[in-house]
């Protein structure tokens, strides 16, 4: 502000600098300048000058400026002044020293492009890359690649490389970049600051424009600051302007104001009486332009703010325009997508989004799938491929099918337990799907007829998948009484029977299960296999508890999504405090150091780095725990499926759990169609300038408002970018200007096809048309540029690809994570090396498992000729088992001819076959709606009403068949050839084969529901309504289609048979052991076993005649009567079996119940027993029976074990013994043994338990011992020596033998192999065993490998054995047991065997009574009291031990009360009377 500076404006010559004013003067300020004064017209005169003077801003230049605006303008340049870079103000003032301009603008110009290609050594910037960190540059030289310059200057500066040192971090951690990755901050460089500063700290001397000295001074000299120490080479070179010197007559000298503002005294009076007299008129004149100045302010408001308007207006549009989302197929400024990598497996195109999407369902929902353990708890990749690939029986498809049906199942039965479901038959509407719906119901009333079992109860396995399956597909959707619905409304999300996925397969794809009645679904077409998985699927999603699990997952996800937005809140809000506290400790320091002398100013300096650099370690660590958490909450949110989107052509993208990598799928199902004008694509310069624009709206809106700023910026922008190319072609003359870079866009445009955009011809449009060869159908990407290429190249204002990068912006950290370990080597089998390389790895990986899929037979047999075989095997042993279990006999003439028949192929049956109500099928037909009515617990209504209706299958109650159905050999896929009239024979025969095995057992060794709960031959009308039901069976039977159907069948007759009468089965009822079968005499009534030296009194020898057990003799009043006729009808039927040696049998929960005091009923004590040996899958065949002095009678074999006598050998002992109307006394032994026992019994008495039937022999005293009594499990394989004739006995090794061998591999068996727990389902173990093996005694063998057996040795044994069994189960099952399981040790309790001197526990007690070390009940009992009394004795009253020793004793009481047994409780329960 020059004027300010004149003479006389200053200071008035009467008033002194120094003046002083007191608290009571009167004075006048002047609030513009500052000033004070004590004369009123001095300061009249001081407010006329300032506001009648126009003012001139000193550092813009800026004239007609009131003497506010004038001071506001220099306030504000000075400002902006401070705000330039301090390391760019040397080299400015080094390029001003050397460039010798005369004009301003030019030198600006010539600065601005020096410092725009130049970055200097000591400048702090900022890499593109990392914009939140910043360098130092520390160095710069020229790129290995680029020659040096000649004359030593550098004009080409954007091939020269900056070596940059971080400002935090590790300083050794430096960087060498080229010039296009750095960059300034705009606040700290641009034009304007600039030239205030050049403006500032340049004078000009002789004409031309040079740096002040004292600028210089401060900037370049003293800190010794030359080109060479901030750049590489040499100065520039500037040519030099003219040099104009001003004339002399020119110049003036500026003049005084002290005529305007300083008076003396002469003139003082003239001066008042002018001021007076002129006061009034300059007053109102100055009211008048003040009124003038207020109407202009207000036009020119009014005017700015229209302008304001359209401005705001016009930049609202634009923005819209630009950040509008549209669809991506209607962008005109799309970039090209990245080609991706194309999926080659061995799996057909059009079934691997179903194959991953059935692998990631079984990865998801592990916990919720019944038998997922077959698995490993997931699917492999080589294993899904091999059940889409391979046709076999018994492979990975089973067991994926077996384990989705077996949950459909389980979550039925789950259903069923909290409401119960009725199926209807009738609908109120006959249209369709309500008439599907009411013929569903007749497919559980056809299993309810003719199984007598709920579908979802019927026994599932890899041969029988294919009949329950398609019973349960023919059932879904079936109407379901009003409560039940109400039930699926409520807590299954409104689900209803018409939305069952079932009932839309039987609409839409009938055929299939038109070809499941005759065919396996083994045989079907890999898509129609997939058709079922899908729908199994389906159904899994709408039940109640996989409805739960997916709402707790949202709920979590909701919940991370919740937690992860205040964490993210949190985090900067502690970034902000760190700042503030940040500026407190340095606007502390400032204060410390005015007045400090400067000795100790660098030790405050010192202390407030080391201040700082705490805080910052401070933050820097909260930090890395707020990663961590970040990390963890991302994690639950990106722990199963993801779909990120769709790009523009309608490609959907996947991230799935179970296969690393991110999948990309081009389904052929077009979602609209082509556009009639598609649009064309903007050229990619403007894509790129469009791109470079901000993305959110304000920061465009801020950035449009400049660019369309007033007409005047642009005029003078204009003028700038006129000059701006004046200069460059002066520099350009000089040789010393850069050339511009000029931007062209690309020769050609990229087409529809390469921008994967509609091109409005569906022909050759790559988004619409399905059979344009170009399309991937399932890509896939892993790479991390891969990554940021398709980020790059998605449009955000496209309505799919916005949401597509939204999700991969917000999961790319977990997403790169995830598929690094993507298996590239599986999803890319280009070649046929690779292919071959998979399929050996394939092999070997799953061989194992699925070795034997297809039950021995070579890969690629016809799989209804290994079902054929397969059920062969499993008849012939069925009925095996039922023979020699003394279950049954056929009635044929030669059994060994009919087995050999049935073996050959050329079935014979030997005799009239009869099956059905009235022992034949009657020619009757029935109407459907009679055919399968509902009578479920009427026996008498079934009796009545099923006895004379037809048999019809639920499969005819389907819809008409389409045109287009085929069968499963037909279509473009590979299929197993049938024999459209050998399988039907083949069927027919194997169902007339195992109806012969039904008819031949006995009629007392069925159970529920095809027998009696206990066989009573008074109960006629019950017996009649068990014929009813096997009746139906044998009708369904005979009736069967497909091997699937026999299989069924067989598999529930097999479960359906009381196994435990079975001879090969026999179990003591007294001690539960089947141990010494010799000594055990078998019911002649019921087969069930006792032995001698179990009854009471004890038997020495076999009886003669008939022998019945104690439940025979009670509840059938049957005697054991010794008179010539029961011998004669006990000779004629007399058998003779050989048996096997067996291991001892540990009795289960089930069988511990015995009926000696009242405990339990015959009826239960069966029902357990045959629950026991159900379990077990088969009947073990290594025990039988044998006959001495007319009676069964269990014994060794002599022959080696695991033989079996052939069925020619049985038929010749069973005619010997119709022939012989004589009865042995030495019945024992059997007509076919190589030698007869030379020894009697008496001469091989144990010298342990003093029994008879000594098995070993010492080689030095000639003594005979009991295996068990001696510890052994086999006999010796050298020379047996008795611990009285060792001098030193050695401890006998326990051994666990596995004697079925097939333990090792059930753990790898698939489902077929074994027993679904989780279902309860009696599955088939004998799937995988090759023909000929013994199927029977896997159970019963394995469940004795791991026990200890004895005998008990006192010859009188008061003993309640099963009673005292069962009660100790029961104690050891009770909650409040865990303390006394097992004993206590000595390192968890150091002082209890200080103060317990006799310790027991629960495990000890049972092992004392498995070893018979008890006589009495009362020593047993007395164990028990020990346990609580030592409990007493050690813990405390209100320890945990202690109370729940007192609530254990308590249960102890109240059952030995229910059972009459003698106990005495301890002092913790001593209120409570003894037993």
């Amino acid at each position: 502000m020059p004027i300010c500076k004149r003479e006389g404006f200053d200071l008035n010559q009467k008033e002194g600098k120094n003046e002083t004013f007191h608290d009571n003067d009167q004075v006048f300020c002047c609030y513009i300048t500052k000033r004070i004064f004590r004369d009123y017209e001095n300061y009249f005169r001081h407010v006329m000058v300032i506001n009648s003077t126009v003012w001139q801003c000193e550092a813009t230049g800026k004239e007609n400026l009131t003497f506010e605006e004038a001071v506001k303008s220099e306030r504000a340049a000075r400002k902006k002044m401070e705000q330039f870079k301090q390391s760019l103000r040397a080299p400015v003032l080094l390029v001003v020293e050397h460039a010798h301009q005369s004009a301003v603008n030019t030198l600006n110009m010539i600065v601005a492009k020096f410092l725009r290609k130049r970055y200097f050594i000591g400048e702090e910037v900022s890499v593109q890359a990392k914009k939140n960190a910043t360098y130092t540059v520390v160095g710069v030289k020229l790129d290995k690649n680029m020659p040096e310059p000649g004359n030593g200057i550098y004009e080409d500066t954007d091939n020269l490389l900056y070596r940059l040192r971080p400002n935090k971090g590790d300083p050794s951690a430096e960087l060498e970049l080229p010039f296009k990755q750095l960059r300034r901050s705009r606040l700290e460089f641009n034009l304007e600051n600039l030239n205030m500063f050049i403006k500032s700290n340049v004078s000009r001397v002789d004409g031309l424009l040079r740096p002040k000295p004292e600028a210089y001074k401060q900037y370049v000299t003293d800190p010794g600051v030359s080109f060479s120490t901030i750049f590489i080479g040499k100065m520039p070179r500037y040519s030099p302007a003219k040099i104009k010197k001003p004339d002399a007559k020119d110049a003036k000298k500026q003049s005084t104001l002290n005529k305007y503002i300083v008076a003396d005294e002469a003139t003082a009076a003239k001066s008042k009486a002018k001021a007076k007299s002129d006061a009034k008129a300059l007053a109102e004149e100055m009211e008048r332009v003040k009124r003038e100045k207020e109407a202009k302010l207000v036009e020119l408001e009014r005017q700015k703010a229209e302008k304001k308007a359209q401005l705001m207006e016009r930049v609202e549009n634009e923005c819209n325009l630009l950040l509008l989302k549209t669809d991506d197929l209607e962008r005109t400024d799309q970039k090209v997508l990245p080609r991706y990598k194309q999926i080659v497996t061995l799996l057909p195109e059009h079934l691997l989004g179903d194959a991953f999407m059935m692998r990631e369902f079984m990865h998801t929902y592990t916990g919720l799938l019944s038998g997922i353990e077959v698995f490993r708890q997931n699917l492999s990749f080589y294993e899904m491929t091999r059940a889409l690939t391979a046709r076999e029986i018994a492979g990975p498809l089973s067991d994926i099918l077996l384990v989705l049906l077996g949950t459909v199942f389980d979550l039925q039965k789950e259903e069923e337990e909290e409401c119960a479901v009725t199926y209807l038959d009738r609908a109120a509407q006959t249209h369709e799907p309500f008439w599907s719906m009411a013929q569903a119901a007749k497919s559980h009333q056809y299993a309810k007829r003719h199984f007598s079992f709920k579908v979802n109860e019927l026994p599932l396995d890899a041969l029988t998948l294919s009949e329950v399956l398609r019973l349960h597909l023919l059932g879904s959707g079936a109407i379901v009484n009003e409560k039940a619905e109400r039930w699926r409304v409520m807590y299954r999300n409104g689900y209803s029977s018409k939305e069952d996925p079932g009932l839309e397969l039987r609409l839409q794809h009938s055929h299939i299960l038109r070809i499941l009645k005759k065919h396996s679904v083994y045989q079907l077409k890999f898509k129609d296999i997939m058709t079922l998985i899908r729908c199994l699927m389906s159904q899994i999603l709408t039940y109640s508890g996989t409805i739960n699990l997916i709402e707790e997952r949202m709920e979590q996800t909701a919940k991370a999504k919740q937690d992860l937005r205040a964490l993210v809140v949190g985090e900067n809000k502690r970034l902000a405090a760190v700042e503030i506290n940040r500026k407190k400790i340095t606007h502390t320091h400032h204060l410390e150091l005015n007045g400090v002398e400067p000795e100790k100013r660098e030790a405050l300096v010192e202390k407030l780095n080391k201040s700082i650099a705490e805080l910052h370690a401070q933050s820097d660590q909260q930090h890395r725990k707020h990663e961590l958490q970040m990390l963890k909450l991302h994690s639950q949110l990106f722990n199963f499926l993801v779909y990120l989107g769709m790009d523009r052509c309608y490609r959907k993208y996947y991230v799935l759990e179970s296969m690393p990598g991110i999948f990309v799928e081009h389904s052929p199902d077009s979602l609209d169609t082509c556009l009639e004008q598609p649009p064309t694509n903007k050229s990619q310069m403007e894509i790129r300038q469009q791109a470079a624009l901000p993305k959110n709206r304000k920061d465009l809106r801020v950035y449009l408002l400049k660019l369309y700023g007033e007409d005047d910026k642009k005029t003078k922008k204009k003028a700038k970018h006129s000059l701006e190319n004046k200069e460059n072609q002066e520099h350009r003359l000089n040789g010393s200007a850069e050339p511009m870079d000029v931007e062209s866009d690309p020769p050609e445009a990229p087409t529809h096809f390469e921008l994967l955009m509609c091109s409005g011809d569906k022909r050759t449009c790559i988004v619409h048309d399905s059979r344009n060869g170009q399309r991937q159908r399932w890509a896939y990407i892993y790479k991390p540029e891969e990554i940021d290429e398709l980020i790059k190249t998605l449009n955000p204002n496209g309505l799919r690809e916005f949401e597509l990068l939204q999700e991969l912006s917000v999961l790319r950290s977990l997403i790169e994570q995830h598929v690094k370990t993507c298996p590239v080597d599986l999803l890319s089998l280009e070649n046929e090396a690779m292919r071959k390389k998979f399929i050996a790895t394939m092999e070997s990986e799953t061989h194992r498992k699925y070795g034997e899929a297809n039950f021995g037979l070579p890969n690629g047999t016809d799989l209804n000729e290994v079902m054929r075989l397969h059920l062969v095997d499993r008849i012939i042993q069925f009925e095996n088992d039922i023979y020699t279990g003394d279950l049954g006999r056929l009635k044929v003439k030669d059994m060994e001819k009919w087995r050999n028949d049935l073996l050959g192929g050329n079935y014979e049956a030997q005799c009239k076959l009869q099956w059905g109500p009235g022992g034949k099928m009657e020619d009757e037909t029935g109407s459907d709606n009679e055919s399968h009515e509902s009578h479920e617990d009427d026996d008498g209504a079934l009796l009545g009403k099923y006895a004379r209706k037809p048999y019809r299958d639920p499969e005819l109650y389907l819809a008409a068949p389409a045109d287009t159905e085929s069968l499963p050999d037909s279509g473009d896929e590979e299929g197993q050839p049938t024999n459209a009239v050998s399988i039907p024979i083949a069927v027919h025969n194997m169902a007339s084969a195992l109806l012969q095995v039904e008819q031949a057992i006995g009629k007392r060794f069925l159970k529920e529901p095809y027998g009696m709960k206990k066989w009573d031959p008074k109960q006629e009308a019950l017996k009649l309504a068990c014929d009813s039901r096997l009746h139906q069976w044998e009708v369904s039977l005979m009736e069967s289609t497909s091997f699937a159907q026999v299989f069924l069948h067989l598999n529930i007759l097999h479960d359906c048979i009381q196994w435990r009468r079975s001879t090969n089965k026999s179990l003591c009822k007294v001690c539960r052991r089947g141990s010494d079968p010799e000594k055990m005499l078998l019911c002649d009534e019921c087969n069930a076993g006792t032995h001698m030296f179990c009854l009471k009194p004890k038997l020495r020898s076999v009886p003669q005649g008939n022998w019945y057990c104690n439940d025979c003799v009670k509840s059938l009043g049957l005697n054991n009567g010794q008179n010539e006729k029961d011998k004669k009808q006990t000779a004629k039927k007399k058998r003779r079996f050989i048996v096997e040696e067996e291991e001892d049998n540990e009795a289960t929960d089930e069988e511990e119940e015995e009926n000696e005091d009242g405990d339990m009923t015959d009826e239960e004590q069966e029902q357990e027993n045959d629950e026991d040996v159900e379990d077990d899958g088969s009947v073990a065949s290594t025990p039988s029976s044998a006959k001495a002095n007319g009676r069964t009678l269990r014994r060794s074999r002599t022959r080696p074990a695991g033989r079996r006598l052939t069925s020619k050998e049985i038929e010749e002992h069973v005619q010997e013994d119709d022939e012989s109307g004589r009865i042995s006394d030495d019945a024992s032994l059997t007509a076919d043994e190589d030698t007869v026992e030379d020894e009697s019994d008496e001469e091989k008495v144990c010298q342990k338990c003093f029994y008879d039937g000594g098995e070993i022999k010492c080689v030095q005293c000639r003594l005979f011992f009991h295996l068990e009594c001696v510890h052994l499990k086999r006999p010796p394989r050298t020379d047996y020596v008795c611990k009285t004739c060792k001098p030193m006995p050695q401890r006998p090794r326990r051994r666990h033998s596995n004697m079925n061998g097939d333990d090792d591999r059930d753990e790898e068996e698939p489902k077929a192999k074994r027993p679904r727990n989780s279902l309860r389902l009696s599955i088939d173990k004998s799937a995988r065993a090759s023909n000929g093996n013994n199927n029977n005694n896997n159970s019963s063998v394995n469940n004795n490998n791991h026990r200890r057996s004895g005998r008990r040795t006192n010859e009188n044994l008061p003993l309640n054995s099963a009673a005292l069994y069962d009660l100790l189960e029961q104690i050891m099952k009770h909650k409040a047991a865990w303390p006394f399981l097992r004993p206590v040790l000595t390192s968890e309790v150091p002082d209890y065997h200080q103060i317990i001197k006799t310790p027991m526990d629960l495990a000890k007690i049972k092992s004392k009574l498995n070893m018979g070390a008890y006589q009495l009940n009362e020593e047993l009992l007395s164990d028990i009291q020990l346990v609580f009394r030592n409990c007493d004795l050690y813990n405390v009253e209100g320890n945990e031990i202690y109370d729940a020793g007192c609530q254990l004793e308590r249960f102890v009481i109240d059952r030995c009360k229910n059972m009459q047994l003698p106990f005495r409780p301890s002092d913790m329960n001593g209120e409570v009377e003894a037993c």
